[in-house]
């Protein structure tokens, strides 16, 4: 299991999110999810989420968040030890 804390971009919204991790950006190839609530503090917007990455193979990945209010979807490198 994995817990993370996410700093989300300059301008994010607070609110419910959804994290994917997946071996392709089109999401086709998902190897973990979860879903948090981003807050903000301090200027900051900060995501909480924890999921299961036990069946991700070492290698690179996309880590996607999506804003649950109007499904906008950014991607991150992820690099799995």
């Amino acid at each position: 299991m994995v817990h993370l804390s996410i700093t989300l971009p300059r301008f994010s919204e607070s609110g419910r999110y959804k994290v994917m991790v997946s071996k392709d950006r089109a999401g086709s190839q998902i190897v973990a999810s979860g879903a948090g609530l981003a807050s903000e503090s301090h200027g900051k917007v900060t995501l909480n989420v924890a999921f299961d990455l036990r069946a991700a193979k070492a290698g690179a990945y996309f880590l996607a968040t999506i804003r649950g209010s109007d499904n906008g979807t950014y991607y991150y490198s992820l690099k799995v030890n």
